[in-house]
């Protein structure tokens, strides 16, 4: 009686792990692409996670944006130094860029601080944005998420929907960044590399957007 009563508990004893390993053998590859992305990076409460998967899948995404063929029917007009572009935004009545749209500010930034290089990033972005939504005369209000004005901008087709999703996972990872996310050097570059794409289709958009026959300054 007492060698029946071991075994069951020998049996109960196995029977958790036995399960572990039969549901880590049943679904090995769903845990392997977790694991896969849960290293480095500590978030509040302890969770880690390992952000390099996503900057390696906004960096495809940025050069996908980047080879898009240009609309046709875009005006033939003469593109915007990047030391004339905030003039030309206040001429406009748009927000001035806080970076004069040269992300290489940022990168400096990131040199020293990457959070702060992320988080100034983040409001370059939406200042880009509410500035595209104005000129392309697509109704926003202060308080609406970029979320929000993303999806008007692209049912507006003011943006392709590739640009809304490369500009949504940047200002997802700012995000990440600015509320705990641990983001290396690296890590900040290159995220501010993909979004230097868009900064390129914004000095166009504010090229070809506005019927007043701009030209660059001569002096």
């Amino acid at each position: 009686m007492e060698i029946a009563k071991l075994v069951l508990e020998y049996v109960k004893a196995l029977a958790w792990p036995v399960t572990v390993l039969a549901l880590s053998f049943y679904f090995h590859s769903e845990i392997k692409k977790v694991l896969a992305r849960l290293r480095k990076a500590v978030l509040p409460g302890g969770l880690s996670v390992d952000l390099q998967e996503e900057v390696h899948e906004v960096k495809e995404l940025s050069e996908k944006v980047e080879s898009a063929a240009q609309p046709e029917d875009r005006k033939r007009t003469p593109g915007i130094p990047k030391t004339e572009a905030n003039a030309r935004m206040i001429q406009l009545g748009l927000r001035p860029s806080p970076s004069g749209l040269d992300l290489s500010y940022y990168r400096e930034i990131a040199e020293r601080d990457p959070i702060l290089a992320l988080a100034g990033l983040r409001i370059e972005l939406e200042t880009w944005f509410r500035n595209v939504a104005q000129g392309s005369k697509v109704g926003t209000k202060p308080h609406d998420s970029m979320n929000s004005i993303l999806a008007r901008l692209r049912d507006a087709s003011a943006v392709t929907p590739d640009q809304v999703m490369l500009a949504r996972r940047v200002l997802s990872f700012c995000n990440q960044a600015i509320h705990g996310g641990a983001v290396s050097r690296e890590q900040a570059l290159d995220i501010i590399g993909a979004a230097s794409v868009l900064a390129g289709d914004y000095l166009s958009w504010l090229s070809w957007n506005f019927d007043d026959n701009w030209k660059p300054s001569t002096s």
